[in-house]
């Protein structure tokens, strides 16, 4: 079984690939927070099936491309999940509420940080159902939104807020040791952490690259399927 330590991570964990099936896992222990995140993650998802439909299109795009890896500067799986749950609060008509906006249901203190929000959400499957976007077409949508509209210099996603903040509101306009605020992605509990703070200048130029890639298959190739996903090999 292959298997890599990373020790000198945030959260250090331990990576491996089942050899039975070959997918890829990661392990860390005592992270209670990370359960409560999961947890916002999986409410979200039972909103509307096409979180579920977009992230995982998004997260297979990522691997094959490889730009999921954290430690190689690119972004984190939970990142990409919560860009699109971003993305989905933020289209005309909305796909999903801000659940954090909401009058909280669901309560804990995990050490100084509290975690609050609503999820009653069966309550909420028709949220989103005034919206008759297709999962081809908000996946055209969302690479597009990163590719050509996405303000990088001054913007932070906010999942929390159902909206974008701006980094000076943040204090995220400067490097401080080893972490860049090139790409921020608010946390929605550990509200000073930047999912995007480990990208630095060339994994940036990548993912910007990857973004504009994506979105124009998408534009202009009839059948985009095997092209998008199409893995990445290096120059």
């Amino acid at each position: 079984m292959k298997r890599k330590a990373l020790t000198h991570a945030r959260v250090p964990i331990v990576k491996f690939t089942d050899p039975l099936t070959g997918i890829s896992c990661d392990i860390c222990i005592n992270n209670i927070l990370a359960v409560v995140n999961t947890k916002l993650l999986y409410d979200y998802a039972q909103i509307d099936v096409r979180l579920q439909q977009l992230a995982f299109m998004v997260k297979h795009w990522a691997k094959s491309r490889k730009i999921n890896e954290t430690y190689q500067g690119t972004l984190s799986s939970y990142a990409y999940v919560l860009m699109c749950i971003h993305f989905l609060q933020q289209r005309r008509p909305p796909i999903l509420p801000c659940l954090q906006e909401m009058e909280a249901t669901y309560q804990v203190v995990i050490g100084e940080i509290e975690c609050a929000y609503y999820d009653q959400v069966d309550k909420l499957k028709n949220h989103g159902a005034r919206n008759k976007e297709t999962l081809g077409q908000l996946l055209s949508a969302f690479f597009h939104y990163w590719a050509f509209r996405h303000d990088y210099a001054n913007s932070v996603i906010s999942v929390r807020t159902g909206g974008l903040l701006s980094k000076n509101e943040k204090d995220w306009t400067r490097r401080i040791g080893n972490e860049r605020h090139l790409i921020c992605i608010e946390d929605p509990f550990e509200i000073s952490h930047d999912l995007g703070r480990v990208v630095d200048k060339h994994s940036i130029r990548v993912l910007k690259e990857e973004f504009h890639r994506a979105a124009e298959i998408m534009q202009d190739d009839p059948d985009p399927s095997v092209t998008l996903f199409m893995p990445y090999v290096p120059r």
